[in-house]
């Protein structure tokens, strides 16, 4: 997944737009609330989009939907006039999202979805048939002819969860994938196939049908909008791989058909109950922007408080999740926060704490512009589902945590800065991921670092690479089990602590607890399995310098659980600046939860760097190694005005001391031009 570093101009420019839901447009008065909600904070309202429908159902008859679009071209001229000069339509529903309001809206005329399973779906529509295809260009060329300045494609634009879970078995998709596989399945049959360990093929195929299904739909959604006038721009919203890749998540080819220049990467964050999930959701974003084409400049993130009740998410929440969302290269935000027009003031105090953190969203968007990601890359494909294995009794249909891209995130939670831009200074490969890449793509990862488990380790092992990484699984065990850090000196003053994870306790616990085995005589020990009486049952964390130059660390107890131990934090640290030699951009001295993102130019002249910290203490003091070359660096943070500070030399780049974090808020440190 990499992608060239665009010039810098090409994002060097804060968008702040707010999506306006029907109920606030279809009557008079309630357009006047919200047309006068929004004047009134001008400053931070850069463009508006109009939602023309309130259900994620997709069928809405022509007629309705043009008498529709008639209101909407008076609201979007509405907002013209009072000074916002870039108005456009989220067009909610393409295929639709999923059941919703089915037993009162007219039901679809066309096919509907079909699951693997025979369900079919209330709401959402086969995008393969000509009736379908027809009612949506005629659906968008009304869109058009509200004369928007531009259109969001929403993110129904998927093949799975449409209120059947994977798509589409219907009659008109099985005889596509006939015609492209040579021979002709039933439902029953073909989901049978697709389970047996030799039909990687047909599993390729079916994803690419995804992947085709999708390109030609937009291709006719830009059809008809360009039909109607060439000048109006598209935008689509995403949904990340993290969620699945059963879609093919094949950005290049379908915003290539779309024509689009706008993309709004999607993920769900909706409220306070666990608050580092708007990080998690921040660096699905940053996987969506890094697969986009270079012609998309204009990358929005969703601020979604769906479904817009004020005690379900706090200001700071706002404010935190949008500025790592930037962080991750987009440089836009779509507030999406608007409910029901009686519910204002559910509304008004998130809206009113958007002005502060406006210059300092600014001054990131315009320094960190063009510049990449930095830190630990956990390895990702668009074309994982498509690709992985499947084992004897495996139902490919499913979503096992072998395949969950984001549990590396737990490194990020601990302060080590996780890469959305691949290579990063080294890669992090967990469970099955591996099956995915071919053995080119492995081996350069195996040349350079790789920080990864031992479920990877046996899917090396299995393609030959094995002895790049030093070790072989000797043994496995799945409860009783602790880890005692050695001494060598990646533990540094870790040397001798323990760490248990009390694997029985959190899920499957097999493979959480494995024996590794040196398979050359330079492998280093980092770690031993102990039972609950001390006892060794052998080694389960090793690092080794391959035959290509390569550093590869493997973690055979517990990896991406419970890393938050003092001890096991600071062997993490000093993993990962061994693996990088040294080229990790930040580190921190304190045991303390700052969670960091950074960007980086390739002569470490320029960087971003975002610290947030991520618990509910405040932080005195944090002693921030940064390894960039710079004499001084500009402190941000929201509501206050820039600091320069000088920064101390050290070998490697230099240090700067960060004092009183409060519990939940951001410090923003840019150093260079």
């Amino acid at each position: 997944m990499t992608r060239k570093e665009p010039a810098r101009s090409a994002a060097a420019r804060l968008t702040l737009s707010w999506r306006i839901g029907l109920p606030h447009w279809e009557t008079d008065d309630a357009f006047g609330q919200v047309l006068k909600l929004l004047i009134g904070r001008r400053a931070v309202v850069d463009e508006v989009a109009l939602f023309e429908t309130i259900t994620h159902h997709l069928y809405i008859p022509l007629d309705v939907y043009a008498r529709r679009m008639e209101l909407a071209a008076q609201r979007l001229d509405a907002f013209r006039r009072a000074g916002i000069s870039s108005v456009g339509i989220n067009v909610l529903c393409t295929i639709g999202h999923l059941n919703e309001a089915w037993s009162y809206m007219p039901p679809l005329p066309f096919q509907a979805m079909v699951g693997h399973d025979g369900a079919v779906s209330t709401s959402c529509a086969c995008p393969n048939t000509a009736e379908m295809r027809a009612y949506v260009r005629a659906k968008y060329a009304l869109v058009a002819r509200a004369r928007p300045d531009f259109i969001w494609v929403d993110d129904d634009i998927r093949m799975h969860e449409h209120g059947v879970q994977w798509g589409c078995y219907c009659p008109t998709c099985l005889a596509l994938f006939a015609k492209a596989a040579g021979t002709a399945f039933s439902r029953e049959e073909l989901v049978k196939a697709f389970n047996e360990p030799a039909a990687g093929r047909l599993r390729r195929l079916w994803v690419e049908q995804n992947v085709s299904s999708i390109e030609s739909l937009l291709a006719e959604v830009a059809s008809a909008v360009q039909a109607v006038n060439p000048r109006i721009a598209t935008g689509l919203m995403t949904a990340g791989p993290a969620w699945t890749t059963y879609s093919g998540q094949a950005f290049d080819r379908w915003f290539t058909a779309l024509r689009a220049t706008k993309a709004r990467p999607g993920g769900g964050f909706y409220d306070d109950v666990q608050p580092l999930r708007m990080f998690h959701k921040a660096i699905e974003c940053g996987r969506q922007r890094v697969a986009l084409p270079e012609a998309v400049a204009d990358v929005q993130y969703e601020l979604e408080n769906f479904p817009y009740q004020r005690l379900k998410k706090s200001t700071s929440t706002i404010i935190n999740e949008c500025s790592l969302a930037l962080a991750y290269g987009l440089n836009g935000v779509a507030f999406n926060m608007l409910g029901v027009p009686t519910a204002l003031d559910d509304v008004r105090p998130w809206v009113d704490a958007i002005p502060a953190a406006r210059p300092l969203w600014e001054q990131w968007v315009a320094h960190a512009a063009g510049l990449p990601t930095a830190g630990l890359w956990p390895a990702w494909s668009r074309h994982l589902t498509a690709r992985r294995a499947v084992h004897p009794g495996e139902d490919w249909l499913t979503s096992p945590a072998a395949y969950d891209i984001q549990r590396p995130r737990l490194l990020g939670e601990i302060g080590l800065p996780l890469a959305a831009d691949a290579p990063g200074c080294g890669t992090v490969l967990s469970g099955r991921i591996a099956e995915c890449f071919n053995d080119e793509e492995l081996t350069a990862m195996l040349s350079g670092g790789v920080l990864m488990d031992s479920t990877a380790l046996k899917v090396l092992t299995v393609r030959g690479l094995g002895h790049l990484t030093g070790v072989r699984i000797a043994r496995e065990l799945d409860n009783g089990m602790m880890e005692r850090f050695t001494a060598d000196k990646l533990n540094g003053g870790a040397a001798g602590s323990l760490r248990d994870a009390r694997i029985e306790f959190w899920g499957d616990a097999k493979g959480m607890a494995d024996v590794l085995e040196p398979l050359a005589p330079d492998v280093r020990l980092l770690a031993e399995l102990e039972d609950y009486f001390y006892r060794p049952q052998g080694a389960c964390a090793t690092a080794y310098e391959n035959t290509l130059g390569g550093r590869v660390v493997v973690m055979g107890y517990a990896p991406w659980m419970f890393l938050q131990s003092v001890g096991k934090r600071l062997q993490l640290q000093n993993v990962a600046d061994w693996i990088s030699r040294g080229r990790m951009p930040v580190r921190v001295d304190e045991a303390v939860p700052l969670v960091s993102v950074v960007r980086l130019s390739a002569n470490r002249r320029r960087a971003a760097v975002m610290l947030v910290n991520a618990g509910f203490d405040v932080i005195r003091s944090a002693t921030v190694h940064l390894r960039v070359s710079g004499r001084r660096a500009r402190e941000l943070e929201v509501g206050a005005r820039p600091r320069v500070r000088p920064l101390t030399p050290e070998k490697g780049g230099s240090r700067l001391i960060l004092r009183q974090l409060a519990p939940w808020s951001l410090r923003v440190v840019l150093v260079g031009d």
